[in-house]
């Protein structure tokens, strides 16, 4: 059984997922600490119990900014960032948001094509603003989606 749902205590699985995507992947404390932000939600995808994708965003004065968003790599390729993505445009159009913002790496096509196929423009760039293990920084796009035009 599949779920998406708001997620409300925190979960070693989330810094577990995250390590295993980025190069810089976040610990536990930091998904504990960003959980009981006043202004922070996690949505989290679950299969048979297990969660497998996740956002977290802040939302403050009418704005939202995801700051990250991953998907286990046994679970990539299912559309399920895209689904929890949607289910975020949803949650702030309700809410009267004006706007969504991210960043994203200028490497990470696949990542570019999903916001960008949801209605996402770039804005600008953040010069070397992701590190790499290996290899040099990598910038930036920052990308916003106005949600008063945003498809459903």
């Amino acid at each position: 059984m599949s779920l998406v749902r708001q997620l409300d205590a925190p979960s070693a699985q989330l810094a577990h997922i995250h390590t295993r995507c980025f190069d810089s992947g976040w610990s536990e404390s930091v998904f504990a600490d960003l959980l009981i932000k006043p202004h922070h939600r996690t949505y989290i995808f679950e299969a048979d119990g297990e969660i497998v994708s996740f956002v977290v965003m802040a939302v403050v004065a009418g704005e939202g900014e995801i700051l990250t968003i991953a998907t286990d790599p046994a679970y990539q390729h299912k559309g399920l960032a895209r689904m929890l993505l949607q289910q975020v445009i949803e949650a702030l159009r309700k809410e009267g948001a004006d706007s969504l913002f991210l960043e994203v790496a200028t490497d990470n096509a696949p990542a570019i094509r999903l916001y960008e196929s949801c209605g996402f423009e770039r804005t600008g760039r953040r010069k070397a603003y992701y590190s790499r293990r290996n290899a040099p920084p990598v910038d930036a796009h920052i990308l916003r989606l106005a949600l008063q035009d945003a498809a459903s």
